[in-house]
């Protein structure tokens, strides 16, 4: 491969991973504008601005995130909050221009911002209310510096340009020399010539009309885009190269000839050596790039499913509430089946929050032996008759640095997965083992620290898998099984859950031959501890009219909370921000507990309790949160001290973590 064909081929893989980025992105957008009007959109714009801003915070390629009504004004965004008058002023009509009501994914031209003075352009797509009617666009602002800065290490002091261009011809980003506003190539151009031959991308060589030099072009499509990937050298560098291979030859003659033959046998014993290190560094780009991916979604991911628990905290209380009623009859059924699907949708966001390592964890040393066997009866009953399950326990395991119910959670999923590759039954083999990982296999694998981790494997005799599956398999909601026989995400909540650990996964397979699935996880020095009962009280215990104040800036979230509280006998005070709750402690009133969301608009829930507790020391406080980012949580770790109830949650569960709260000596 030609220097100029790797690099067009890198930089066209670039390329391609920001707009399928940027693809997801529009995907999570509508997920949390869908159902929503112009008027509830402004109203939620602070919520709707700060979610925007996570995005783009997860994207570095991205600018800004803009949501637009039908009249292409901005009604959010995530660089401004809120929305000053000056942003849809009537000489935006530059920008307006470059958007197209277009049921697809449009790309616009660059054009120069007024405001803020720099160079972007848009890439939006139809935003549609209830009906599927037009209801305004998305639209993001990419920077042409987010190119231009990949280009410039790739070109290392040769005559490589780059650029990005549009199919008409519009140059969107370009290196050496930085990309303008209007620069379009036309039909009598390289390009153009190139593209009425082959759409598809070539090779061609031209007067460049940049620098007015004769140079090889080399041209990549990105799938599913209407976009190329353009890498050049001149001419004279690639001709230059070859003649100065050749004049050794020349020079030398016959006698340089022989001595080359001499060494190239003595080269011959390090050619073994020098295909060993490429291979290395090709798992090692590879490797990087699935890092790369899995961030990228796990940041939306973790994001949308902080709305999912909202939600579901309202489904689900409400549903238990009515349940507690006592309906009959066919209401009755309605009811429990719907509680039962939304329980199902509670698990799906713990699987999503914990593939984007949003989870917050509560790690502590465990004994992998001691916590395989008691998992014995719950992997017998739920891998049935059919599958036989082994465990081969290392002697003089290490103890194990994690969260005890996720690592019993991600034993069970793998085990799951095995029983559902084995379709006539088989044989599945739990093991545990002392490993240590040393600098060289670590330097191929992103993320993985040398030093010494205790193993679990899972393995099973069923048909095994292929390579290309092999790659996809931690990715979220990819599934070989028939539709509606899984969800994609087992495998995804393993790879999180093992990554926020610190540790590190691998899979092992051949057809035919079965799977072996290697987790890796810290060893701990610290002394063991039992891993505490996750038993759920039948009974909620009541209180003894002990006074809690209640903020959740959601109000749905909020009713439903506080209606749960007074009727378990407590005296219940409520606010819908930090604000409101620090006027309502600066009373003389009784408060007993602080029970606070964690995220929401202005003042945090950690600041506000720093400051609640500054007010009246000894306060009691109780977080609850969907997605807790880190305002509690650092390294994927509760922050020592901190008591978290994670949404969405039960009747019993908030009884009974409000009880013990209150309780505490």
């Amino acid at each position: 491969m030609s220097g100029s064909s790797a690099r067009a081929d890198i930089a066209a893989e670039q390329a391609l991973r920001v707009f399928q980025s940027i693809t997801v992105t529009f995907d999570s957008v509508e997920q949390i504008t869908r159902g929503r009007t112009d008027q509830t959109i402004k109203l939620n714009e602070a919520e709707l601005s700060e979610r925007l801003k996570q995005f783009v915070a997860a994207l570095p390629d991205i600018s800004s995130i803009w949501i637009l009504d039908t009249k292409l004004d901005a009604l959010v965004s995530s660089l401004f909050f809120p929305i000053p008058p000056a942003v849809n002023a009537p000489e935006r009509a530059y920008l307006k221009a470059q958007l197209a009501p277009d049921e697809g994914i449009h790309i616009g031209e660059v054009v120069r911002i007024q405001m803020t003075g720099r160079l972007i352009f848009p890439v939006s797509k139809w935003r549609s209310d209830s009906s599927g009617t037009f209801a305004g666009l998305t639209e993001i602002s990419v920077s042409p510096q987010a190119f231009e800065r990949f280009y410039g290490p790739l070109a290392a002091r040769t005559s490589a340009s780059f650029s990005l261009i549009r199919a008409d011809g519009a140059v969107l980003a370009r290196y050496p020399l930085p990309a303008v506003a209007g620069i379009k190539l036309d039909a009598s151009t390289g390009f153009g010539q190139m593209m009425a031959q082959n759409p598809e991308g070539g090779r061609y060589t031209t007067v460049s009309g940049v620098d007015r030099l004769e140079r090889r072009f080399v041209v990549r499509k990105l799938a599913g885009f209407p976009l190329y990937v353009g890498s050049s050298l001149e001419t004279r560098d690639i001709v230059g190269g070859w003649l100065r291979y050749m004049a050794g030859h020349l020079v030398f003659g016959i006698p340089a000839t022989l001595f080359l033959v001499v060494l190239i046998l003595l080269a011959m014993r390090r050619t073994s050596a020098l295909y060993i290190e490429a291979e290395r560094r090709e798992t090692l780009e590879a490797n990087l790039r699935q890092a790369q991916k899995m961030e990228a979604v796990g940041q939306l991911t973790g994001g949308v499913a902080h709305d999912f628990n909202n939600l579901l905290t309202i489904i689900l209380g409400n549903l238990q509430m009515a349940l507690r009623q006592n309906p009959e009859g066919k209401t009755k059924t309605l009811m429990s089946n719907a509680y039962q699907a939304a329980d199902r949708a509670a698990e799906l966001t713990k699987r999503l929050l914990a593939f984007s390592r949003s989870q917050p964890l509560d790690p502590h040393p465990i004994d992998a032996n001691r916590l395989v066997a008691g998992m014995s009866d719950l992997l017998d009953r739920t891998l049935g008759e059919t599958v036989a399950v082994e465990t081969v326990r290392s002697a003089g395991l290490w103890l194990v640095e994690a969260d005890g119910p996720q690592l019993e959670a991600a034993i069970l999923n793998l085990a799951i997965n095995a029983r559902d590759a084995m379709t006539e039954g088989g044989k599945v083999t739990i093991e545990t083992g002392n490993a240590f990982l040393d600098e060289f296999y670590c330097q191929a694998v992103e993320g993985v620290k040398p030093g010494q981790y205790v193993m679990i494997s899972v393995t099973d005799t069923g048909s095994g898998m292929p390579q290309d599956v092999i790659d996809k398999a931690f990715d979220p909601f990819f599934t070989t099984k028939p539709a509606g026989a899984g969800t994609g995400l087992g495998l995804s909540q393993v790879y999180g859950f093992i990554k926020q650990s610190g540790g590190h996964v691998r899979i092992y397979s051949e057809i035919g031959e079965g799977t072996t699935v290697k987790i890796y996880l810290p060893r701990s020095f610290a002394r063991d501890k039992q891993l505490a009962g996750n038993k759920a009280a039948e009974d909620s215990p009541a209180g003894k009219q002990e006074t809690v104040l209640v903020v959740e800036d959601d109000p749905d979230v909020r009713a439903y909370v506080v209606e749960t509280l007074s009727a378990l006998n407590y005296s219940v005070r409520e606010a819908a921000n930090a604000e409101a709750a620090l006027g309502i402690l600066s009373d003389s009133g009784p408060v007993d507990l602080l029970l606070t969301d964690v995220v929401m608009p202005g003042m945090n829930g950690r600041k506000l309790a720093e400051a609640a507790q500054h007010r009246r020391p000894g306060l009691k406080v109780l977080y609850m949160t969907g997605y807790s980012r880190n305002a509690i949580v650092h390294q994927g770790r509760l922050d020592a001290g901190v008591s978290l109830m994670q949404k969405p949650f039960s009747q019993n569960v908030l009884a009974m973590r409000v009880r013990t709260i209150l309780e505490e000596a």
